[in-house]
């Protein structure tokens, strides 16, 4: 398949798979709120065209957090502040220092509910911008729209479907507070890099987005008995390349490392994902400065590495991964990737996934005293956590409930 037939197959399958964010199917339980004022957030600061990472919070700061393992150094904002009539209801926090691919304002999106004990971290998925080619088709947005709640907030969190549903009780995230961060830099949330495609920028700045949310987060969220990182697709990518920067932040103010759940987006080992197209993502998102700092042997072991270099800087990590072995999306995605590769099937995707649960059972001594499991479900569908209800996976209920430290936590494998 030439890789331009790729592209127009991988935004047809990105789009829906996410979905729906226009008004159709919109509200929901709860209704869709208002925005809040973006408060004492970070300037971006930056030189030669790259988004600087640090800054300075506005007035009403804590103490930033540490700098350990390559993390920048990060001045912690003012908490988010959410009256108690719109608990229950999605809320836009507008970030003016956050900023999308064409270089407009970003922010992210909250749920609130009286009790702050528990919080999730969530990042949207949606395409993907490397180059020419793949920014003109490769779905990725590049705004979060006139209307965020509509146009970025995925349709099926606005109707709180899976880990959103509070009202589920197989759903063992039903009792958190929810941040949601779309997808608008079309780097998987990972970059720190404004780069040009022919005459166009590109403000590839997801992890100093990132950056952006921790400091209120942080802040709202220190006294949580639990958090929880986790995102879907692109935003899978990207909750993995972002665990270091977020747990250092909250270990910073007395937290035990946040768990992480990674959905539908793996990592492979270099068999399955080209030293040619991490290369080409390293050059086009500006890698060395985010993932690179404190993961250099991404660049030469493979991106695979984040995994046990996010449990090395954080002992008790306990994290996980959940995807269908044949995920439509994801071989699509990968095909795109090595560059339009034929042998890219969805037997090799079943084949790369079980290579890389193996490798990573291989080495769980590497893990400790935290731990990594997966759970595959032979299918094509993308997306386990927010497409459906947890009880449309069986065993995830179970699966999940035991990570959170409930129960024997073992390995889910078709």
């Amino acid at each position: 398949m030439r890789p331009s037939l790729c592209l127009l197959a991988l935004t047809a399958l990105l789009l829906p798979a996410c979905g729906s964010s226009d008004d159709s199917g919109g509200g929901g339980s709860g209704g869709s709120g208002g925005s809040a004022a973006s408060g004492g957030a970070a300037g971006t600061g930056g030189s030669a065209g790259v988004a600087g990472a640090g800054g300075t919070a506005a007035s009403g700061g804590s103490a930033g957090t540490g700098g350990s393992g390559g993390t920048p150094q990060v001045t912690l904002g003012e908490p988010i502040e959410i009256p108690s009539e719109q608990h229950g209801e999605w809320v836009w926090i507008e970030m003016p220092e956050m900023k999308c691919s064409d270089g407009t304002t970003g922010g992210f999106a909250v749920n609130f509910i009286e009790d702050r004990s528990e919080l999730v971290i969530y990042l949207q998925g949606g395409g993907i911008c490397y180059d020419a080619l793949t920014c003109s088709a490769g779905g990725a947005p590049s705004t979060v729209g006139a209307d965020p709640l509509r146009t970025a907030l995925d349709g099926s969190i606005r109707e709180h479907r899976g880990i959103f549903d509070r009202d589920d009780p197989n759903n063992p995230l039903r009792g958190s507070n929810f941040v949601v961060v779309p997808h608008c830099t079309g780097d998987h949330h990972t970059g720190n890099q404004v780069s040009t495609y022919g005459a166009k920028d590109y403000h590839h700045v997801g992890y100093t987005n990132m950056t952006r949310v921790l400091e209120r987060a942080v802040p709202t969220f220190q006294g949580a008995s639990r958090v929880v990182l986790s995102g879907f697709s692109a935003g899978g990518v990207g909750i993995t390349a972002n665990y270091h920067q977020l747990a250092t932040a909250f270990e910073s103010v007395g937290q035990s490392p946040p768990y992480l759940v990674i959905d539908s987006g793996p990592f492979m080992r270099p068999d399955y994902l080209s030293p040619a197209a991490r290369e080409k993502l390293r050059e086009s998102w500006g890698l060395d400065g985010t993932v690179g700092s404190f993961c250099p042997t991404c660049f030469t072991e493979g991106f695979h590495d984040l995994y046990r270099r996010n449990a090395e800087l954080h002992p008790g990590l306990r994290s996980s991964l959940l995807c269908n072995t044949r995920d439509s999306v994801v071989v699509t995605l990968y095909t795109v990737l090595n560059l339009g590769s034929t042998s890219f099937s969805a037997a090799k995707m079943e084949e790369g996934m079980n290579d890389l649960a193996d490798y990573q059972a291989s080495i769980a001594a590497e893990f400790a005293p935290g731990a990594h499991r997966v759970f595959y479900v032979d299918g094509t569908e993308h997306g386990l956590l927010n497409i459906k209800p947890i009880s449309g996976s069986p065993g995830l209920s179970e699966f999940l409930t035991a990570q959170l430290g409930t129960g024997d936590w073992q390995s889910v494998r078709p």
